[in-house]
């Protein structure tokens, strides 16, 4: 796990100090050593989290034997000893024993299409000489973040966008509609960012770019559903475990000792399970409670860590200090306020004390059915058969006049969101079901007399809608699998742990994310995946085998924080102070009236109030950064580029 940073530009080779500087910008991502290659037309640049080969022939950027191919890898290649195996077999001479160098030798027998052989995480930046070409590529999932910022003259790219802050030329002007997307989702979905002069990699493809400014972006792999596998159910949970199992084993492919993340549910339970029997030494496992017990699962946590014997730590998140929040918020670059962001940073600060490599069970709810919106999205296909226009509109308005819940989790709340969701089009109907984010009514009242602002702003459930990709028609159940694993998964929750294990130069492997599991999960029945109301048979019925019964029958709690009660007491009075503050970005940019009403929470369900006010908050400390330090940044860059400048 690494940063990766650098530039396609006609005079990249006098532009080390540029590439330095965004260097410096990611060296928590890579704290133990950095490496900087300069060539005719291209500069790549890496820190270092050494994890395999250690030596120093692991230093990265590393090219093939006549230095015509020359890369740096951000991630890793699970499947690297099979794959080096086979080049030496075809020929291929290496230097050390890193998973970084089977890429340039891969790349040279497979050119583009090389990404289709690994097995693993990662975003690649590759200069191929002969063609003058510059190719980026980020993993199936899109677990490793890549960047890239078009400057006068060519492309500036890094692991984070805080590295692209120091380049001059790059556009960071805010886009509107990333805040408005930001609004309804606590998160500005990709391939676009909050600036105008930043954009991701996406997911699953090929960046392509070449000196003469042409440019590609191909697709290399994309989630199919079809066809089904004709199988028994207790083949299809032996199929999950022994591919689970090879996923676990590929992970610890270590030099450094490697840990998990253990929070009490089936997912980690299950990833530890099989890694403390696969694994050689003892493991390590890390478990964050609340002093909320409503959302503490450290008891279940430690059932599974004393069946098998891990070395154990487990600590409790309480309320943040106030310059704790700022600090996270502004790590992410841009807007982004999902809250398990703070206990992710919280567990990830701890494990990083004593090891560099944590297994997580990221990926297992949008893989294996595990959110209780799939069992609403199911039942509201049945219902939809049922309805017609005129119902729904019935309902809708209904609803408009029904009295919001005044909390969570209730009867009430259930049959006040699916009743909504009933009344709404696809892309609205993924947002009230997954969030508690602001709706289009709801962001047009906010801009109130503000509300020319928006006029040509598009309405955010068209995202939804557009990540719909597989062809042929999909269950109701594989649909909403489909929309969680590209667009939750991706665009959310894999963002939140890479920023919080990577801010302290922590490496978090994802088994549940390997591609050959995630393909023949795909590939089940509907009925399999989703049993009547029991999310996550399939996982349950394993975990019944292998974890604790405690464990295995416990109701799903997600890694939550108890930010009710820190919305309407503990942060009430910072939420406020900052929010409401004249200088603030809602004040200056929507209708203060309106702000303050929905500040006040008057009239509103409990639940999504707290949910929304902290989006809100965590929209302001982003603000404050920009404004204060991304801002400041990006000026001393273009006063300090002097006749190496690169934007006019």
């Amino acid at each position: 796990m690494c940063g990766i940073a650098g530039l396609l530009h006609p005079d990249a080779e006098n532009r080390s100090r540029v590439v330095g500087r965004m260097l410096a910008a990611v060296r928590h991502r890579g704290p133990d050593d950095d490496g900087l290659w300069t060539g005719e037309n291209c500069a790549l640049g890496h820190a270092r989290l050494a994890i395999i080969d250690l030596s120093p022939r692991g230093h990265q950027p590393l090219s093939n034997e006549d230095g015509s191919i020359w890369v740096v890898l951000n991630g890793e290649i699970y499947n690297y000893r099979e794959l080096r195996s086979r080049l030496i077999a075809r020929g291929h001479r290496f230097k050390g024993d890193s998973d970084t160098e089977v890429l340039p030798h891969l790349y040279e027998d497979y050119g583009p299409d090389f990404v289709t052989h690994l097995r693993g995480m990662f975003a690649i930046a590759l200069w191929d000489k002969r063609e003058r070409q510059l190719v980026l590529a980020r993993d199936r999932a899109g677990k490793k973040p890549l960047f890239y910022a078009p400057i006068p003259g060519g492309i500036a790219f890094a692991s984070e966008m805080k590295a692209l802050f120091s380049v001059p030329g790059v556009d960071l002007s805010v886009r509107p509609q990333g805040i408005h997307d930001y609004l309804g989702f606590g998160a500005v979905p990709g391939p676009d960012t909050i600036y105008t002069g930043i954009r991701r990699v996406r997911p699953a493809h090929v960046l392509a770019l070449d000196t003469d400014g042409d440019s590609a972006e191909t697709p290399y792999w994309s989630l199919s559903f079809h066809p089904k596998h004709r199988i028994g159910r207790h083949e299809a949970i032996a199929g999950i475990e022994d591919r689970l199992r090879e996923a676990v084993r590929l992970r610890l492919r270590s030099d450094v000792p490697v840990g998990s993340f253990l929070s009490g549910g089936i997912d980690s339970g299950l990833v530890v399970a099989l890694a403390s029997r696969e694994s050689s030494t003892r493991l390590r496992t890390y478990s964050v409670g609340s002093d909320d017990s409503a959302f503490d699962e450290r008891d279940l946590a430690r059932q599974v860590a004393e069946r098998f014997d891990t070395e154990h730590t487990e600590f409790v998140i309480t309320t943040p200090k106030a310059d704790e929040i700022p600090h996270i918020v502004a790590h992410y670059d841009e807007p982004y306020s999902d809250p398990s962001m703070l206990p992710s940073f919280a567990v990830a600060k701890r494990a990083a004390m004593d090891i560099k490599v944590v297994l997580n069970g990221d990926g297992a709810d949008e893989v294996f059915a595990g959110y209780r919106h799939v069992v609403a999205a199911r039942l509201l296909s049945q219902f939809d058969r049922l309805g017609c226009s005129p119902v729904r509109a019935a309902i809708a308005a209904m609803m408009k006049a029904a009295p919001p819940p005044a909390q969570g989790r209730t009867r009430y709340q259930f049959l006040h969101r699916f009743l909504r969701a009933f009344a709404s089009n696809t892309g609205d109907r993924f947002q009230i079901l997954t969030g508690d984010g602001m709706n289009e009514e709801e962001k047009a009242a906010l801009y109130g007399c503000r509300r020319t602002a928006i006029t040509d702003l598009l309405p955010s459930w068209r995202l939804i809608e557009h990540s719909a990709i597989s062809d042929g028609p999909l269950g109701p159940l594989d649909r909403m699998l489909e929309f969680d694993f590209h667009f939750l998964l991706g665009g959310d929750h894999l963002v939140k742990m890479d920023m919080a294990s990577m801010a302290y130069g922590l490496e978090a492997r994802s088994p549940f994310l390997d591609h050959e599991l995630v393909e023949f999960a795909a590939h089940l029945p509907e009925d399999y995946k989703l049993d009547g109301k029991t999310t996550k048979p399939l996982l349950r019925a394993l975990a019944e085998k292998l974890l604790p019964p405690d464990v295995a029958r416990a109701p799903k709690r997600g890694f939550e924080i108890p930010l009710q009660r820190w919305m309407q007491q503990d942060l009430n009075t910072l939420l406020r102070e900052t929010v409401l503050d004249s200088r603030s970005y809602a004040m200056t940019h929507f209708d203060p009236q309106a702000t303050r009403a929905l500040i006040g929470g008057t009239g509103r369900d409990a639940k999504r109030w707290s949910g929304i006010a902290w989006t809100m908050l965590c929209l302001e400390f982003w603000w404050k950064n920009y404004m204060h330090s991304v801002l400041p940044v990006a000026a001393d860059a273009r006063r300090s580029a002097g006749p190496l400048r690169i934007a006019v």
